[in-house]
């Protein structure tokens, strides 16, 4: 298999069938993006603010919508078996696409540097205090960063062969170090524990709208992934075996902890236990994981961009302007980053899921690579209708479904859909 094989994400064409996978490999993989130190942070502050039954509902009642929602993303990726950015190109039009694209690797490029930024806090407080290692977190940001670029390269075989190893490692620490700490206490006994008086999150409403929001550009950049799958039936599988299942179970995994201990860090309370070389261990693979993906899907979105730059040379840069935000602190502004997320990216996947399932447009030109329209001006329309729907719920606090995310792409999808509805003459 030559070099150019081996670092082709085939990201502006269609996946070939013998590069096709099974639903479960794929949903190894979103597991393995899954399993990171934010989530780590959300599922404590979840059952931690809502107790053990109230947490444990808004969860998995989160996660099933996910994975409803990510059912239909991943069909698109699995049947047209093109990445996202080629499925917007469709929707958008040429040089729409490329703002669309734009927008999203800058999405990622946060991401990105957001996870890296504390991979490299963590890491290095962590090497501290069990192997008396003193070194700046920019160090471990720097070597993480390195790690990452160098695993992309390669693509998806390369994320699909790490997740198979990492998560069964990352599930069997995962839960070993819950065991330890949970002890003897009892499941009676967890859940009489109350939740905390100065909660965060006040209900499950509010619950669900953390889950959802926390993963939903993971399911809007899915066909990333389920392009490479069998059949449309892998759709099912991934969706639901990830999303519903695999995701959540992380969540609740990683916030029985908090239920025992007065500490809301999961690495810490293992580090406590005397468990510090595998806490070690899930923060490397965890981080590992999730940020390659990132930087996976950040690539193929430039590659739309520059059609003639080489695969491995555009990850490469790409990695670069990660690392650099995060370097630049870009985790001081996370919680900003995290609301901007909810409102611009769910009304994309929105245009896409109307485009493909309500207009059957992008399913009929899957397979033609003539050209396309500059703009498809109802498409860019309707997302920004679906944007500024969002930016008014932030803002007053008010929400149709109480997830601001759901709304969006509602909101997106109805907008497209009606105007195509309405008007005369067809899209073209």
């Amino acid at each position: 298999m030559t070099s150019r094989r081996l670092t082709d994400n085939h990201s502006r064409g269609r996946v070939p069938a013998a590069e096709s996978v099974s639903g479960l490999a794929i949903a190894v993989v979103i597991i393995g993006v899954g399993i990171t130190l934010p989530a780590f942070l959300i599922g404590t502050e979840l059952v931690g603010s809502l107790g053990l039954a109230d947490g444990a509902l808004a969860i998995f009642l989160g996660g099933f919508l996910m994975a409803c929602i990510g059912y239909l993303t991943m069909r698109v990726g699995a049947e047209t078996r093109l990445s996202t950015y080629s499925v917007i190109r469709f929707c958008f039009g040429g040089k729409g696409s490329h703002l669309v694209n734009l927008i999203l690797a800058i999405t990622l490029f946060g991401w990105y540097g957001v996870t890296a930024a504390l991979f490299g806090r963590a890491l290095a407080q962590a090497a501290g205090d069990t192997l008396g290692a003193d070194a700046p977190p920019w160090l471990f940001t720097i070597a993480g960063g390195v790690l990452m670029v160098a695993t992309t390269i390669y693509g998806f075989r390369a994320i699909d062969r790490l997740s198979r190893i990492a998560v069964p490692l990352l599930a069997a620490l995962l839960l070993y170090g819950v065991w330890k700490v949970l002890g003897g206490t009892s499941l009676a006994a967890l859940s009489a524990v109350p939740a905390r008086a100065d909660a965060a999150i006040a209900s499950v409403s509010a619950g669900v709208s953390i889950v959802i929001g926390s993963f939903f550009v993971g399911v809007t950049l899915v066909p990333d992934l389920s392009r490479f799958a069998r059949r449309r039936g892998d759709a099912v599988t991934g969706a639901f075996l990830s999303y519903g299942m695999g995701y959540p179970l992380v969540l609740l995994l990683a916030g029985l902890p908090v239920l025992v201990s007065a500490d809301t860090d999961l690495i810490s309370s293992m580090a406590s236990l005397g468990l510090g070389v595998p806490a070690l261990a899930v923060l490397v693979f965890a981080t590992w994981t999730t940020n390659v993906n990132n930087l996976y899907s950040a690539s193929l979105s430039v590659a739309r961009i520059l059609p003639d730059a080489r695969d491995w040379l555009i990850t490469l840069v790409c990695g670069a302007i990660g690392t650099l935000l995060a370097l630049a602190g870009i985790m001081d502004h996370f919680i900003d980053f995290l609301i901007l997320l909810g409102i611009i990216v769910p009304p994309i996947a929105g245009i896409y899921l109307a485009d493909y399932f309500l207009l059957r447009l992008t399913r009929i030109n899957a397979g033609r690579d003539g050209p396309v329209p500059d703009f498809r001006w109802d498409a860019v329309a309707a997302w920004a209708l679906g944007c500024a729907v969002g930016f008014l719920e932030s803002a007053s606090g008010w929400s149709v479904t109480t997830v601001t995310a759901i709304d969006t792409l509602l909101a997106a999808m109805a907008a497209l859909w009606l105007w195509n509805a309405l008007r005369p003459s067809p899209r073209n």
